[in-house]
């Protein structure tokens, strides 16, 4: 008797794809045999017991995709996207699973397990993120392309954001002698927000994520830096978006509010040498260089994305609240129980409770083809709030169910306009 496990997930995976276990036997042609699959989710306690019948080539092929339920972290009553000290660690983002495979077969018309049959595989950290079919059956998330790897090892290694480095820099980079390969994140100095990394290499075992280095450039004069230390989290969030990094206290010194008119300044994760491990993101001030909105409010989302972390983007166009409302009516006969029959006033005609919903429509500056991809995170995104001015969130849904990603060469540029629903009704 013996099972041998042919094929199963990465130690690190995304949810999002085929998370398949292909195992063989050498016993199959016992009476009735079957595979006997256990799934333990250490995160949720569930244990899964599952029996199967051999595919036509006598293996196991059992995909673990449909057991895992995740959405990322919604705080309640605790800091999230204006997280302003340490890190956030991320729970909610990932499931650990544990598997082991029996043999069974028919006894005595009984349907038994095989002595000392079973085989365990190795654990199985499932992480809030998805690919394509374009990226492949199990793209490796150790050192696949920059795309689909999620360690950190050199300077591409992109973090857990869908932001790719930036093929055009606003041209205002030239001056400031930014180098190509960056990522460029346009920011407003009220902008909160996190961006997620994986901290821990027990799952990663090449991740070198350390620490995290914010280095701010002013107007005038050298960079000034300080560093984040990781906490060694499997998924961790980094307050490192503006309004966050202007809450910190203590010694933590590229605060913007610190240098009037700064430019820029810019995040980078080193590891324990010092050595740079990702890609640098660049945020960049732009309602100093011209690039804000002055006669409406701005309206700032966040969604989660196919890298498992949080987006942001800035609507900064028209923006305006509709209030629906339906109206459940029935007709109620003119009488009230005594020889005057009705007064005047009654209602014939009455409503029940009405049911309002508020509707956010927001419009985007002219964006680059680019943000239009960008933004198809959003779309199809089940998680995004609206976040409010002092980095508080409301959870909203999409109403759109389809979208338009502008791709032309003639030099014009475009905006989106979307509606966006709040997840609760307004109470009357």
């Amino acid at each position: 008797m013996a099972i041998t496990i042919e094929d199963q997930p990465y130690a690190w995976s995304a949810r999002g794809q085929k998370l398949m276990i292909v195992a063989s036997s050498t016993e199959t042609a016992q009476d009735g045999f079957q595979y006997g699959v256990t799934v333990t989710n250490n995160t949720t306690s569930q244990v899964f017991n599952f029996y199967i019948s051999p595919a036509i080539d006598g293996r196991l092929y059992f995909d673990l995709q449909s057991l895992i339920q995740l959405r990322n972290r919604e705080a309640q009553g605790n800091q999230l996207h204006n997280l302003d000290t340490g890190t956030l660690d991320d729970t909610s983002t990932w499931n650990s699973l544990d598997f082991s495979i029996a043999e069974w077969w028919i006894v005595a018309g009984i349907l038994t397990e095989a002595a000392e049959s079973g085989v365990s595989g190795t654990e199985i950290l499932v992480d809030n993120q998805y690919y394509q079919p374009t990226d492949g059956y199990k793209p490796n998330p150790e050192t696949g392309a920059a795309a689909v790897k999620f360690s950190l090892t050199n300077t591409s290694s992109l973090v857990m954001s869908d932001r790719p480095i930036t093929t055009k820099y606003p041209p205002i980079f030239a001056t400031w002698g930014v180098a190509a390969g960056k990522v460029a994140i346009a920011v407003r100095e009220e902008d909160y927000g996190l961006l997620y990394v994986p901290g821990n290499a027990d799952y990663l075992s090449n991740n070198a994520a350390h620490t995290c280095t914010v280095t701010m450039f002013p107007a005038a004069g050298f960079g000034v830096a300080s560093d984040i230390i990781l906490n060694d989290y499997n998924v961790e969030g980094l307050p490192v978006f503006p309004a966050n990094l202007n809450d910190r206290t203590g010694v933590f010194l590229p605060r913007p509010s610190l240098f009037p008119n700064w430019r820029y300044y810019r995040v980078r994760i080193n590891n324990v040498s010092s050595g740079q491990v990702s890609a640098d993101y660049i945020f960049w001030n732009e309602c100093v260089y011209g690039n804000c909105e002055c006669n409406w409010p701005n309206v700032r989302l966040a969604w989660v994305g196919a890298r498992g972390g949080y987006e942001y983007f800035n609507f900064k166009k028209k923006s305006e609240y509709t209030t629906e409302v339906d109206r459940k009516i029935y007709k109620r006969p003119l009488f009230n129980n005594s020889p005057s029959i009705f007064y005047a006033n009654d209602r014939g005609l009455n409503q029940r409770t009405n049911l309002a919903q508020r509707i956010l429509t927001v419009t985007s500056d002219y964006i680059t083809q680019d943000e239009f991809i960008y933004l198809r995170g959003l779309i199809v995104s089940n998680q995004v709030h609206l976040i409010n001015d002092d980095g508080s969130y409301v959870a909203v849904n999409i109403d759109d169910t389809s979208y338009v990603e502008k791709r032309t060469y003639d030099g014009k540029l475009y905006n989106v306009t979307l509606k966006v629903r709040m997840a609760n009704e307004y109470w009357t």
